[in-house]
């Protein structure tokens, strides 16, 4: 039988029991019973009271089953006085969404009950996230019971079919933070009926999770309650950095009660008409296009900069590189420059791997992303140059490609072409706002996840060819100190 947690009789009367799945010899080898001193908690709420009482396990029991080959030991206790259904099993059940809903309304407030909870790690003391510890009550939604931290971990966690529970919590955040993280990626699945996270590896996982790396609500449900969809992008994006911190998880668990008033799932979300589901539909596959090109390409440098950046050389090479930009930085100005020659030098110094002009270009932050990824590719340029003992850039501007004729070349290529500036209507006073259109190259093996020098000097591998994409931006410039700079950078269209 598939049982992590279930209920049977022991010396006459009801019991709950926790499954070890291991023999009476592996349960004294691994030491099993130290697990049995740890807490849980049953938490009931009607509105207007709570009560938060502690579980514990009274023992340990063999115990087998009819059909069953041998026998396992079980650590069981008092059954919670309600009957019950496990959360997890409750959100995989399309059938039972409503139900599903309900529960983690009630999940919500029984945490803001007990108390913050770990991020996840086997540690006792407070309710654990994920949702296959939660109890919930089938005929009273204000009953919940939290199975012991450890319990959780080493019976129901312990079975690989549990696993997929890990795509609700996140590997770095605590309290009410990871809360609030849990909670929204389980109501994510309720409403768009799928996980917003659900990359099997878990490392990618990981790094979705913290790169904020989802389909937005909004796309994944379309329809979706304004408020909600805003609240739950807040709550995904925690880890994402941010100037100001981490928001409050406590307030975020508050909004979701706040707005999840008892009401049927559709109350939730609004019909769209058959113009607005194709325009909706329209969006999610350009969205899922360029972010997967956005996140492979960030990827790529990340994971060849860390590579080669390891060793020594790269260190002193990557110190030099800085102190050349230190240098640099007051040397460059856009004095007695228009705006249209500082919005065409910016973009060209893509090709030319030119990160202290993009910055010399710009403030307030404007064009971060674009001037961090080619700051990446410069210092994996220089790097490689170093091994290579070669004088040359080891990257191709895409420019140059274009007007070589385009074919097979044995560099990776970056940069941009076809680029087209019109002036726009719409600014502030003190403002200039221009449109760029233009067309930018990302290496193919960035996009192909391979590593770049294999990829490069290996002919049995195959050429890749750069992929392009096609990049509209709203440039917005100002002027400081006499001299014109790009203030922002929106990008309006990705293809």
């Amino acid at each position: 039988m598939d049982r992590q947690v279930f209920l049977f009789d022991v010396e006459g009367q009801k019991a709950l029991g926790f499954d070890t799945g291991l023999d009476s010899r592996a349960f004294a080898r691994t030491k099993f019973a130290q697990f049995i001193t740890e807490p849980g908690y049953t938490v009931s709420f009607d509105g207007k009271s709570s009560s938060v009482n502690l579980w514990k396990a009274s023992g340990v029991v063999e115990y087998s089953e009819a059909e069953a080959a041998g026998s396992t030991m079980v650590i069981w206790g008092p059954p919670p006085p309600f009957r019950w259904e496990r959360l997890d099993i409750l959100l995989h059940d399309n059938d039972k969404r409503e139900q599903a809903l309900t529960a983690i309304r009630s999940w919500i407030q029984a945490l803001l009950e007990t108390g913050a909870p770990p991020a996840g790690a086997p540690t006792a003391g407070a309710p654990p996230l994920w949702p296959c510890a939660a109890l919930i009550g089938e005929d009273q939604p204000g009953e919940i019971f939290f199975a012991p931290m450890d319990l959780t971990v080493n019976c129901l966690m312990a079975k690989e079919s549990n696993k997929i529970n890990n795509r609700y919590v996140h590997p770095d955040l605590n309290g009410m933070n990871a809360a609030a993280f849990t909670a929204a990626a389980m109501l994510y699945h309720v409403f768009a009926g799928s996980q917003a996270f659900p990359a099997a590896d878990e490392i990618i996982r990981h790094e979705d999770m913290r790169e904020g790396n989802f389909l937005p609500i909004r796309l994944a449900a379309p329809g979706l309650n304004d408020k909600l969809s805003a609240l739950l992008q807040t709550a995904l994006n925690q880890s994402v950095k941010k100037d100001g911190g981490l928001p409050n998880g406590t307030r975020l668990l508050e909004g979701f009660l706040a707005l999840l008033q008892p009401a049927p799932l559709s109350s939730f979300v609004s019909p769209l008409s058959e113009a607005d589901k194709l325009l909706i539909e329209k969006e999610k596959t350009q969205y899922l296009k360029t972010n997967s090109a956005s996140v492979n390409t960030r990827r790529f440098v990340k994971r060849n900069a860390a590579v080669l950046l390891g060793s020594f050389a790269a260190l002193i090479i990557a110190v030099l590189i800085v102190n050349s930009v230190i240098k640099s930085r007051s040397l460059l100005s856009t004095a007695n420059m228009e705006p249209v020659e500082i919005i065409e030098s910016y973009y060209k110094a893509f090709g030319k791997l030119d990160h202290q002009w993009m910055e010399a270009c710009v403030i307030k932050g404007a064009g971060k992303d674009d001037i961090s990824m080619v700051m990446n590719l410069f210092i994996i340029s220089k790097v490689r140059q170093a091994y290579e003992y070669k004088v040359q850039s080891s990257f191709m501007s895409a420019q140059e490609w274009q007007e070589s004729g385009g074919g097979q070349v044995e560099l990776p290529v970056f940069g941009v072409t076809d680029l087209q500036i019109r002036k726009e209507g719409a600014a502030l006073s003190g403002e200039e706002l221009y449109k760029a259109d233009y067309t930018l190259w990302v290496p193919g093996e960035a996009l192909g996840g391979a590593d770049m020098e294999q990829n490069s000097n290996d002919p049995a591998r195959g050429y890749l060819p750069p992929k392009a994409f096609h990049r509209a931006d709203l440039v917005t410039l100002v002027q400081k100190k006499g001299n014109w700079r790009i203030s922002e950078i929106r990008r309006v269209s990705a293809e």
